[in-house]
């Protein structure tokens, strides 16, 4: 069984180094205007979660405020599901 390379993506996942030009390129990407991104679920909101809030983002066409933060307790999880 032959070695090869791992693609830039294995290494990100698996926490390995990246050589100059391929963290230029990252960079170069995450940067752009369009960096390549499509949407797979149109109807999805986005969710952050954490110890103190937690932060949904719907898309911008769907309401006036499209990010909105909500307490991590019981009412705040409530008032994100209604």
């Amino acid at each position: 069984m032959s070695n090869r390379k791992m693609s830039t993506l294995e290494r990100l996942q698996n926490g390995g180094p990246l050589n100059r030009q391929e963290r230029r390129e990252l960079q170069a990407r995450l940067h752009a205007s369009d960096p390549g991104l499509e949407m797979a679920h149109p109807d999805a909101a986005g969710i952050d979660v954490g110890n103190a809030s937690h932060y949904v983002a719907v898309p911008a066409g769907r309401d006036p405020q499209p990010v909105r933060e909500f307490g991590s307790w019981t009412v705040g999880v409530q008032r994100m599901a209604a």
